[in-house]
């Protein structure tokens, strides 16, 4: 059986003309994932075409307002793939548009890590998680190289059609994300446009404003690290968020609020194992405290503690199909030497290729 990966594409040229390019080439997937997530907006919010049309209608300015780039690279999407704008809207706007009004249907999600300079053997700088997700949209996943004129190079694994998620950057940041859970969304920055806006950061500051300086529509976590030893976690909501640092040099974080920050947490309700995750990753990673390389992370990745609902996730099949989840990537990512390890699958059963800016 043939190794399986991830289609790469490499894109530079304006901000349309790099939605453009990516529309055009992942047409067939662009427009699967549209299908699938309607299906998921029917099945987790009651929202019907007409419902999701009018509601990425409302986005569109949201969006403008936050990064008018941006907003013009989700139209070069749409124009490269044929598809009606909001229709890519939706789709970047998918966790917006999924939890409405809170998640009431989840069954575990990701799990991620950070280890900064004076925990690992080479002094270098290691973030990477497992994107546990449906497994209908594994194959509808693409790793996306961005040359961009007045911002850093980005490397994202993201879904076709959406502008960024997991990913390093040519000045150094990276970041790994989770979903956190409250009561509703609103409209606001969506998830995964701040989760480019991250990657488009020059400076760990920069990245930070991201977050706290806009109003966004859902609740996540956010993982940062930067290749000169630094690693930070922002936990956010539409009212606010808050931080967590790793003072011993290692971090953890899964699907559940472990800040300050005054929320309604649901995710220690609808995903308990996050707590399991949540407490054993840490646990595992820090055992290799001062000598954390690449394989630690693989090690913890790899973990099937509480099966199926574990680090290294399997469907549970009994479960309704748009509710299972499994580990469709693993990425691990040395900000100092700029270079991601990218599993296709679950890391129990894959190897991780190396991934380089193109020179």
């Amino acid at each position: 059986m043939a190794k399986q990966t991830f289609p790469r594409l490499r894109l530079k040229g304006s901000p349309h003309e790099i939605g453009r390019q990516h529309g055009a080439e992942f047409a067939s997937r662009i427009h699967d994932n549209i299908k699938i997530y309607f299906r998921n907006f029917s099945h987790y919010a009651s929202l019907d075409a007409d419902a999701v049309f009018a509601r990425a209608k409302g986005f569109i300015p949201i969006i403008e307002s936050f990064d008018r780039e941006l907003m013009d690279e989700i139209r070069g999407i749409a124009d490269g793939a044929k598809a009606r704008l909001e229709d890519i809207v939706a789709i970047n706007a998918r966790t917006e548009m999924m939890f409405k009004e809170g998640v009431k249907l989840m069954h575990g999600e990701c799990t991620s890590l950070a280890a900064t300079s004076e925990s690992t053997t080479n002094h270098h700088t290691m973030i990477g998680q497992n994107w546990d997700w449906m497994p209908q949209i594994q194959k509808n996943c693409v790793l996306l190289e961005i040359e961009q004129a007045s911002k850093p190079d980005v490397i994202t694994f993201t879904e076709a059609g959406v502008v960024g998620k997991i990913g390093m950057n040519s000045d150094g940041i990276g970041l790994c994300c989770n979903l956190l859970v409250g009561a509703q969304t609103v409209p606001g920055v969506p998830f995964h446009l701040l989760c480019r806006g991250i990657l488009n950061s020059s400076s760990m500051g920069d990245a930070v404003g991201v977050i706290f300086g806009n109003q966004s529509g859902a609740c996540g976590n956010f993982l940062i690290g930067h290749g000169d030893g630094e690693a930070i976690d922002l936990e956010n909501t539409p009212k606010g968020g808050d931080y967590l640092y790793g003072r011993t040099g290692v971090m953890s974080h899964t699907n559940h609020f472990e800040s300050r920050v005054a929320v309604e947490d649901q995710g220690r309700k609808l995903i308990p194992d996050t707590i399991l995750r949540y407490c054993r990753s840490g646990k595992l990673l820090n055992q290799e405290n001062g000598h954390v390389g690449p394989d630690s992370f693989q090690r913890v990745f790899k973990d099937h503690f509480n099966y199926p609902a574990a680090i290294c996730r399997h469907r549970n099949e009994a479960l309704p199909e748009p509710e299972q989840l499994q580990t469709n990537a693993s990425i691990i990512m040395d900000l100092t030497d700029r270079r991601m390890m990218l599993c296709h699958g679950s890391p129990c059963q894959g190897d991780y290729d190396e991934i380089t800016f193109s020179q």
